[in-house]
């Protein structure tokens, strides 16, 4: 056989050797990478209105969409750091804020972010703006953070720390440094503050001072206040009337401002895993997330709360819900999990891009 035959035949041979005919090699294109995969981690969802939302997690992960969820696109963060909380105050001011003391800022709707100062380098689990000047972010240690120029400047507080006269050595321990996880301010003076050791604070002058209502939780199958359970989100529909959610899927509400109620449940099996975050509608409706899948609905004011189908197994936690409306809500957590109802959420279309 000729050489130049005999070495065309052996490639032919290497090539594909199942194939029927020898052909000249194609160029495949590579695979699409996925913009959402069962790697990522989504710790939050703000909706901008009823097409655009917001959804930040791990890794420094923003996600941004404009038609409901059907496609995502990618924000440069600067960071490989987890973003656990992002806020919007209008279609174009937001912020959020992660892991090592990171906030970032977009003014135009999220397609960009510009990394602002916080001057500490703690987890930053919440933050909390009434306007586009006026902000809090709280997180690990007890730290707070308050600006009013919206986030040029961010002044360091600590004042969550409770008096220790009168308390048992181990309640004094618990006093100390909480971790904050939520922080919902509803005007510059009202706003709420939640987190471990079932901490619910409470100011009316901007933060200048702070009460501890928690101590109203005891005597409702709780009788030592270390015993409280962590709180990790806050929801209120006006100054007076709020839920807090936290471990073993504990629900508390208040009517005052100052007392607070474990909220009755009824469900087939009890809680075992935590709460992370609710929502609370002006009617008195009202939806709350979790680990191991969990969701659970408050038709009213005055009715139980039961658990709530999505009409999908979900074999992840669920660590934020957000609503723009009664009709439009999100919800996001691990494996990458979105989640979009038009309809009240009776039922639920994942995003997939």
């Amino acid at each position: 056989m000729h050489v130049k035959r005999a070495s065309r035949f052996l490639v032919c041979l290497a090539v594909l050797s199942g194939m029927v005919g020898c052909h000249p090699q194609e160029d495949v294109p590579p695979l699409p990478t996925r913009l959402i995969s069962i790697a990522d981690k989504f710790f939050d969802v703000q909706a901008i209105d009823a097409e655009h939302a917001v959804v930040v997690g791990y890794g420094g992960k923003i996600l941004t969409t404009a038609d409901g969820g059907f496609a995502w696109t990618q924000a440069k963060s600067g960071t490989t750091g987890a973003l656990y909380k992002v806020q919007f105050v209008d279609a174009n001011n937001g912020w959020i804020s992660g892991q090592d003391g990171i906030i970032l800022h977009s003014t135009d709707g999220g397609k960009t972010w510009a990394k602002q100062n916080s001057g500490t380098n703690v987890y930053l689990f919440s933050l909390s703006f009434t306007d586009a000047n006026y902000g809090w972010a709280i997180g690990d240690k007890s730290i707070a953070l308050q600006t009013s120029d919206g986030g040029a400047h961010w002044t360091l507080r600590k004042v969550f720390t409770a008096e220790q006269q009168n308390q048992r050595p181990e309640e004094a321990i618990a006093s100390q440094d909480p971790v904050l996880y939520d922080v919902k301010f509803l005007s510059h003076d009202i706003g709420w503050v939640s987190g471990e050791f079932g901490k619910l604070f409470h100011t009316v002058d901007g933060g200048k001072t702070w009460t501890g209502t928690e101590g109203s939780l005891l005597g409702q199958d709780i009788i030592d206040i270390l015993d409280i359970p962590t709180f990790f989100g806050m929801a209120f529909n006006d100054a007076s009337n709020g839920i807090t959610v936290g471990l073993e899927g504990k629900i508390a509400r208040t009517r005052d401002a100052q007392t607070w109620k474990f909220e009755p449940m009824q469900v087939d099996y009890p809680f075992v895993d935590p709460l992370f975050s609710p929502a609370v509608f002006a009617d008195g409706s009202a939806w709350a997330v979790g680990a191991a899948g969990e969701v659970v609905h408050r038709a009213g004011p005055e009715d139980k709360w039961q658990r709530q189908k999505l009409g999908m197994e979900v074999v992840t936690w669920l660590r934020s819900i957000n609503w723009l409306d009664q009709n439009n809500g999100w919800i996001v957590g691990g494996y990458g999990l979105i989640l979009h109802t038009k309809d009240g959420g009776k039922t639920w279309i994942p995003s997939l891009a």
